[in-house]
């Protein structure tokens, strides 16, 4: 008996000791999750996102990217348009997979399930970042890559890692609705 309860005193303070610790095994790790790492809420990486998130959108406002994707002629707005189409095809297999298929019906999101709707994402990835970057090269050159790095790397994933599901779904809805209706 005085073995069994031994056991459940320290099986209850290594739990304890893992929910008052700020600190992750991570699995994709070279080390294998061996190494701890700092949680997604942590104070750390949500400054970190932050300023990234801040820092490009200070960047893209700085070089007046929105005024120059509305009204200059420079944009070929034909490409930016299957830009658009295509990004707003990724959000919708997005709230498929996330809304529909994981949340209301249960399974589990992962490529074993959804293969098909993976592969549609990046096919529409590529198609939406080469008609993005056609479409604003006669106004950036080559700086349309800094500005496409900015848009992606600096915003939406840093977006998607601070935000939920849900929010992310109906904030891009709400965004690429109004951007629609400005754009048009």
């Amino acid at each position: 008996m005085g073995k069994n309860s031994k056991q459940q005193q320290q099986g209850s303070k290594s739990q304890r000791d893992e929910e008052s610790n700020p600190l992750v095994n991570n699995p994709y790790s070279s080390t294998g999750g061996q190494e701890p790492t700092l949680g997604p809420y942590h104070p750390i990486n949500l400054i970190q996102r932050s300023s990234i998130l801040g820092g490009c959108v200070y960047g893209l406002h700085r070089w007046g990217v929105y005024e120059k994707v509305m009204h200059s002629p420079l944009v070929r707005h034909e490409w930016f348009k299957v830009g658009l189409a295509a990004s707003i095809a990724i959000l919708f297999i997005k709230m498929y997979v996330e809304m529909y298929a994981g949340k209301l019906r249960g399974e589990e999101v992962s490529y074993k399930n959804f293969p098909k709707s993976t592969h549609a994402t990046i096919a529409l990835l590529i198609l939406s970042s080469i008609a993005f970057h056609v479409a604003i090269w006669p106004a950036y050159g080559m700086n349309s890559i800094v500005v496409m790095t900015m848009i992606g790397w600096g915003i939406l994933l840093q977006l998607s890692l601070l935000l939920p599901t849900y929010i992310q779904n109906i904030a891009g809805v709400v965004l690429l609705t109004f951007f629609l209706q400005e754009y048009a």
